[in-house]
Formats: structure tokens, C-alpha cells, sequence
């Protein structure tokens, strides 16, 4: 059994994942995140292997990122980040704080 790279930590309330490829232009909701990639929840049929940039906004910033559709999952799909700026990448550990805090029992 494979063991994963990360932690992959739930979205608590309702974040639009805005997704823009070379064949579709849509919006999803956010599933699950880790540091390596994401899932969303989309009625949208896409390929495996179809790449898409992505933006996320987190507080008064936007996370940004190239991603590849690695797996269908019911009701969505699940991506592995590519490709993202530095400034990006640190938005994205902002993000994924807010929610390993959000996770945490009071």
C-alpha cells in the first residue's frame, strides 16, 4: 500500500476552484487540498491528462498554479499541481495552514 507525500486536509466551507484549460472554462468546489495537488467536486467531464491553470482566492490573495487531471473520482476530479511561482507557492502553505488550523479540535 502506497503511502501519500502530504496530508490531504478538507475544505470546510465552500471555495471556488477557478479552472481554464485549452477545451473548457469552468468553476468547481474545493474538495480536499495537500501540497502537492487537489480535488473538486464538478459535474464537468474532463480527460485525464488534461491541463488546466487554476486560481483559488485566499484572503486577499489568489493562488495560482498549472495542474494535470490525474484521477476521476465520483463527482469530480483530483489534480496534481504542475508548475507555480514562488509567491504562489507560499500562498498555497497559507491556505493549507488556514485549513490544517481550521482541522485541529478546540
Amino acid at each position: 500500500m502506497a503511502t501519500r507525500r502530504a496530508t490531504r486536509l478538507h475544505a470546510p466551507a465552500a471555495t471556488p476552484v477557478a479552472l481554464d484549460g485549452t477545451s473548457a472554462k469552468f468553476t468547481a468546489t474545493l474538495l480536499e487540498i495537500s501540497p502537492f495537488g487537489l480535488s473538486v467536486k464538478s459535474s464537468h467531464e474532463v480527460e485525464m491528462g488534461a491541463i488546466f491553470k487554476l486560481v483559488i482566492e485566499v484572503g486577499a490573495d489568489y493562488f495560482r498554479a498549472a495542474s494535470v487531471v490525474r484521477a476521476k473520482i465520483p463527482g469530480g476530479f483530483a489534480m496534481e499541481f504542475l508548475s507555480m511561482t514562488p509567491i504562489d507557492r507560499q500562498v498555497m502553505r497559507r491556505l493549507y495552514l488556514r485549513l490544517q488550523m481550521a482541522a485541529r479540535p478546540s
